[in-house]
């Protein structure tokens, strides 16, 4: 029987996925790296590490910039412990 503390809580994860359609940037900064794409707006997102690309998919890199070449992406992000992840794979 336990009298005192606490029961430990587990890590909370969240997971959060987008289709992209007509590929992206994705353009490294001082925080991170920003994510942009249209749907039919201007999206963008900032992630600090950077994004984990599957062979499959096609991108061109230039300096500090990544274009996705491939036109149907799927963007899965995962937050954990306040860090956030990013994950492309071809849909």
């Amino acid at each position: 029987m336990r009298l005192f503390g606490r029961k430990k809580k587990e890590p909370e994860v969240q997971e959060i996925s987008y289709e992209i359609f007509g590929g992206f940037t994705i353009k490294k900064t001082s925080s991170g790296y920003e994510i942009t794409w249209r749907s039919p707006n201007i999206t963008t997102l900032n992630v600090r590490s950077e994004p984990v690309i599957d062979d499959d998919v096609q991108i061109k890199r230039e300096d500090d910039t990544i274009q996705v070449l491939t036109t149907g992406c799927k963007l899965k992000l995962i937050k954990e412990n306040g860090d956030m992840k990013a994950h492309i794979s071809k849909i």
